[in-house]
């Protein structure tokens, strides 16, 4: 049943984001993480709210366990190096992820990447566990927005987009 749930799933399109969390150079707090998620979305527009699915294993859900905030990069078509980066795909890990100079560090904030489509900066509002994974509920600080972009998604196990590659 499991290859058949992950088959299933393959077919739920999802917009390519990097969610990231601590803060980087020069900044106190916990060292810049992230990593590439489908698992996520609005959640509430009053109070504005975002939701994403973190496996609680992970480098990424300890520090934003203890950093209390987070940033959804929604990555556009020519995001799919940085996704392949931060779903582990290159063997770049830790800071190593963040050696694109598109990402901006703003002190005691998650990262954000400039080149995003859309930026979104939370408060962790809540978080809930539930078997490998951890629903985290953010209060929304902050959005970016580049809508000359075509958005990046996730469909059948691969990276695509919804407009004509040029």
């Amino acid at each position: 049943m499991i290859e058949q749930f992950k088959a299933g799933m393959g077919h739920l399109a999802g917009a390519v984001t990097i969610i990231t969390t601590g803060s980087g150079p020069g900044a106190v707090g916990p060292g810049a993480v992230g990593l590439t998620a489908t698992a996520v979305c609005s959640l509430s527009m009053a109070p504005p709210r975002m939701l994403a699915c973190l496996n609680r294993h992970g480098a990424t859900f300890d520090t934003l366990a203890r950093a209390d905030a987070f940033c959804v990069n929604v990555l556009g078509v020519g995001g799919r190096a940085l996704a392949e980066t931060f779903a582990g795909r290159t063997g770049l890990s830790g800071a190593d992820k963040f050696a694109d100079t598109g990402w901006i560090f703003d002190e005691d904030a998650p990262p954000r990447h400039g080149d995003a489509l859309t930026a979104i900066r939370c408060k962790v509002h809540s978080i809930t566990l539930v078997a490998t994974h951890a629903i985290v509920i953010g209060d929304v600080t902050a959005v970016w927005n580049r809508p000359d972009l075509a958005p990046l998604v996730y469909h059948d196990r691969t990276f695509q987009t919804l407009c004509p590659l040029s």
